[in-house]
């Protein structure tokens, strides 16, 4: 008996998005290889004249005797697809990494399904804000392997097993994808500056094109201080880049993204030359002073400038304290 397929995509149905799939073993390893609904030959991710119906894909499925059916991820693309692979405990079917769990906790309104595995979870939802092509996969700092895909070329297997309290619903996962994009390849065990929530902020502003020099600057120095290289650093942010929308991608994003690769070298410079770390926050500090800028400005330059070179916040603060102090005694000096 051949896959059932969850009521929330059957609104796709017509849609020639579907394609049989098999077990093949290719040196030694098994790949699950997607099949023309109308030939039954390989079908291919990149061409939509080897995609067929649902009806025609379970006819296929059900003459050939096949584990089931899949949806090419390009075919629809206001359905975004996180695949958590292998992180289920095989006897409770609980989650067995935090990261997996904090996922599908995350994703709690919309539908979920296990994997022909059984080892994995599959989450689909709806991203509206979301517009571009996303084909992601990776590694989480807690140790998930993670897929990501909108509208790439990409088949995902449908089983019908739905994972846990999750609904036979499609609910929007936009903000679930744009918090976890710059995850993938952070080292894992590491715990650099910023937070997951300010991390999130800065991908949103990135990937809606209401900032990117300052955003992207934030976002490297924040990875290359969680211990990821600086090539790894740029390939991520590239990868945020590319989530904004083709056709808004004006000189000044372009700009942005040609000067990525030197950022991210930048960045790592920095964060690996601990002895001037502190004689640059203190310069400054001391050329905000001498502008006059107000202090909540200085403050907030501090602090991001400290996450930046990797400085513990009371260390910085002292350091400004102490550039503060002398800059009186310099202005009580020129008076005096």
């Amino acid at each position: 008996m051949i896959a059932p397929v969850p009521d929330c995509l059957l609104p796709y149905a017509d849609l020639a998005a579907w394609v049989g799939w098999h077990l093949v073993r290719v040196k030694g390893e098994p790949r699950k290889v997607p099949l023309n609904p109308r030939t039954g030959t390989n079908a291919s991710v990149s061409d939509p004249h080897t995609w067929d119906t649902l009806a025609a894909a379970r006819r296929l499925a059900t003459v050939r005797a096949l584990p089931g059916v899949g949806i090419v991820a390009a075919a629809v693309p206001v359905l975004a697809f996180l695949d958590l692979d292998r992180c289920l405990d095989p006897a409770t079917g609980e989650p067995i990494n935090d990261d997996a769990a904090r996922l599908l906790d995350a994703s709690a309104d919309t539908y979920a399904e296990t994997t022909p595995s059984g080892a994995g979870v599959r989450i689909i939802g709806t991203a509206a804000e979301v517009s571009a092509t996303i084909s992601r996969k990776g590694t989480t700092p807690g140790g998930l392997a993670l897929e990501i895909y909108k509208a790439a070329p990409r088949y995902l297997t449908v089983t019908g097993r739905r994972y846990g309290e999750h609904p036979d619903k499609l609910a929007d996962i936009g903000d679930v994808v744009l918090e976890v994009l710059p995850l993938l390849g952070a080292a894992a065990g590491t715990d650099g500056g910023g937070d997951g929530a300010e991390d999130s902020e800065l991908v949103r502003r990135i990937a809606t094109g209401e900032g990117f020099h300052a955003e992207l600057c934030a976002l490297a120095a924040r990875y290359v201080s969680r211990g990821m290289s600086a090539a790894a650093t740029a390939e991520t942010l590239r990868g945020l880049m590319l989530v904004h929308p083709e056709a808004a991608r004006d000189d000044r994003w372009r700009d942005r993204f040609a000067s990525i690769g030197e950022l991210a070298t930048s960045a790592a410079r920095k964060f690996n030359d601990p002895e001037g770390h502190g004689r640059a926050l203190a310069k400054l500090v001391g050329r905000m002073l001498r502008d006059r800028r107000p202090s909540d400005e200085v403050r907030a330059a501090v602090l991001a400038e400290a996450t930046a070179r990797g400085i513990e916040p009371k260390r910085a603060e002292a350091i400004a304290r102490w550039v503060a102090e002398r800059e009186i005694e310099r202005r009580g000096g020129a008076h005096g």
